[in-house]
């Protein structure tokens, strides 16, 4: 895959690209134009074309065509390959475990197939009687139809496995759609769908990787209501989100998303006009769908059910929203059960509700205030654990300490005590908190503190500096990948092994990455450092002007780690000072004077 994004660069010219989004003209050297990224009324977007980039003075993004291609799509780097690897006319050489991944493509051509078999049983065939007529009933309309690719999987055992099958497709592989279930006596295979209405879930580009099917009216209610397709090589229930393909233009526009519960509740809510729901696909929400949505926005409103079970789903999923630093509120319904039998009655209901959301910690203190007697003894334990339990997801110190302070306000007690129940709460739901939060690469651990030291700042433009240009960054690997300063840093360590790896160019090092936001890191700091911004246009360092500020910013590097460890160590000697610990203090005096001679 390496050589491909080079392949696909020299195949396309990013004007083309960005001119498909942002109205493009020629003003000297390059092109200008109203940035698409902020609000802007004069242009201070820029596009050069001979270094295939593009930057805005406004908003300070910028970067080469899959940088502005992933921007402007909330993709992954992955993603992004895929879609300008067939603009470029480029097939990409992807593998795992020695086997091409073309199996993949073939997958998803076969679910296209399936896909328009049901929707033809839909609109021509046995389902458009009465299948089409509770579809109506329940408000859907024909466009909400088309637009979702609703089908019908008709009765029979071997409809679609026969479908496929004079296609051209094994046995084997209609099998891994999912789309097929092996016979008890493990001999032969039959559709799974059967008699059903068919949801077809898709991949965040419109392609159908699974589907959620409903009984139909009056068909086997002893069966499950809705059987989900399982996980397959392209379908990862955990990984997907009903209708986030067709709403990620207004999530993005209205910078929040309504999630609701069913595959109805997101089409009734787009038929009311929020077009920016969507809904988890047989699951409860996880941290990669909270991955996908913080793609689009940080904000999000919860729509679940009215009964106890939607309700308990809400809290959950609030608490990992919370963990992962989301702005949550919390939708409530005055009459009807759910999005789809509301906005059936009256869309302006749905509408009034969504308008009318709070936030979810006000809600669930709302709640525990409604429930419990707050001048009991017993009472108040209540309401501060209720409450508590979803203080403590949240990410912000301030907020917590707000809640805290609004906790013990209201029941009339210190906040000391609210405090040292929060730590009762805190190691009772610590294992679970623990189990939301995946481990990070060393390189984002390096982004996750708000504070930057100096050190860091002038580390991450010497890394800069070293990737923009391959010669220089074999010559640092070669002679400097055992000196101290690059043993002390995650980041540089990485970047000079991984760099090898990748023949120290840079695309070709971002593609053995599999980690979305160190991409997205590493790609910033290139930029940054390769690239000199004028409003006449780009500058790019000469290798002898690369090399003397590779070596300066090294030596400024070392002297700041220096400093800071020098600092560390006056704060040791006054801690063994104070403790008396005569052992711990001459060694931090003599370490002490050997830095400060080294420094000098």
């Amino acid at each position: 895959m390496n050589n491909n994004v080079e392949e696909i660069k020299s195949r396309l010219n990013i004007v083309d690209i960005v001119g498909e989004y942002v109205r493009l003209n020629k003003a000297g050297s390059h092109w200008k134009g109203l940035c698409p990224f902020h609000h802007e009324k004069s242009p201070s977007f820029m596009v050069n074309e001979e270094k295939q980039i593009f930057h805005c003075f406004g908003c300070a993004k910028g970067g080469d065509v899959f940088s502005f291609v992933q921007e402007i799509e909330s993709m992954e780097f992955r993603e992004v390959l895929k879609i300008l690897a067939e603009k470029a006319g480029v097939q990409l050489e992807e593998y795992k475990g020695g086997q091409p991944k073309d199996n993949k493509k073939r997958l998803l051509e076969a679910l296209e197939l399936a896909t328009k078999f049901y929707e033809t049983q839909l609109w021509k065939g046995v389902g458009k009687g009465k299948i089409m007529q509770y579809l109506h009933e329940r408000g859907i309309n024909d466009d909400s139809i088309r637009e979702f690719r609703l089908g019908y999987a008709p009765g029979g055992w071997d409809n679609i496995l026969k479908f496929l099958s004079e296609r051209g497709y094994s046995l084997n592989e209609i099998e891994k759609t999912g789309l097929l279930v092996k016979k008890e006596n493990g001999a032969g295979m039959y559709d799974r769908f059967r008699d059903r209405i068919m949801f077809p879930i898709m991949d965040i580009m419109g392609n159908v990787i699974g589907y959620s099917a409903r009984v139909a009216p009056g068909g086997d209610e002893s069966q499950a209501k809705y059987v989900n397709t399982p996980e397959t090589i392209v379908y990862h229930k955990g990984k997907a989100l009903y209708g986030l393909s067709l709403s990620k233009s207004d999530i993005k526009k209205k910078n929040y998303v309504l999630l609701v519960e069913g595959n109805l509740d997101v089409i009734a809510s787009h038929q009311a006009g929020l077009k920016n729901t969507v809904a988890v696909s047989g699951t409860a929400l996880t941290g990669d769908q909270i991955t996908m949505i913080k793609r689009y926005t940080e904000n999000i409103a919860m729509l679940f059910d009215m009964d106890n079970a939607g309700q308990q789903a809400a809290q959950k999923s609030t608490d990992l929203c919370l963990q992962k630093g989301m702005n949550v509120k919390i939708v409530t319904l005055k009459e009807g059960k759910d999005a789809a039998d509301v906005a059936q009655k009256n869309p302006e209901l749905l509408l009034d509700a969504v308008r009318k959301s709070v936030l979810a910690m006000e809600y669930f203190f709302n709640e525990a205030l409604n429930k419990y007697d707050k001048r009991s003894a017993d009472g108040k334990m209540h309401i501060a654990k209720d409450v508590l339990a979803h203080v403590v997801n949240i990410e912000s110190p301030i907020e917590k300490a707000h809640w805290i302070k609004k906790i013990a306000h209201e029941v009339d007690v210190e906040e000391k005590v609210i405090n040292d129940v929060l730590k009762t709460v805190s190691s009772s739901v610590g294992q679970q908190s623990q189990s939301f939060s995946p481990k990070q690469s060393d390189i984002l651990a390096e982004q996750t503190s708000s504070f930057q030291k100096r050190s860091d700042i002038v580390r991450d433009s010497l890394v800069g500096l070293i990737m923009s240009n391959q010669n220089i960054w074999k010559e640092i690997f070669e002679k400097d990948s055992q000196s101290d300063w690059v043993k002390q840093d995650a980041l540089v360590q990485f970047v000079l092994k991984n760099g090898a790896k990748a023949n120290f160019l840079f695309d070709n090092f971002l593609a053995t990455i599999e980690d979305e936001r160190a991409i997205e890191r590493l790609r910033k700091i290139y930029f940054g450092a390769k690239y000199f911004f004028t409003r006449e246009g780009v500058t790019e360092y000469s290798d002898e002007q690369l090399r003397e500020l590779v070596g300066e910013h090294i030596t400024q590097y070392v002297k700041g780690l220096q400093k800071e460890r020098l600092h560390d160590i006056i704060r040791g000697i006054e801690s063994a000072e104070q403790k008396g610990d005569k052992e711990t203090l001459a060694k931090l005096m003599s370490e002490f004077t050997r830095l400060s001679q080294e420094m000098q």
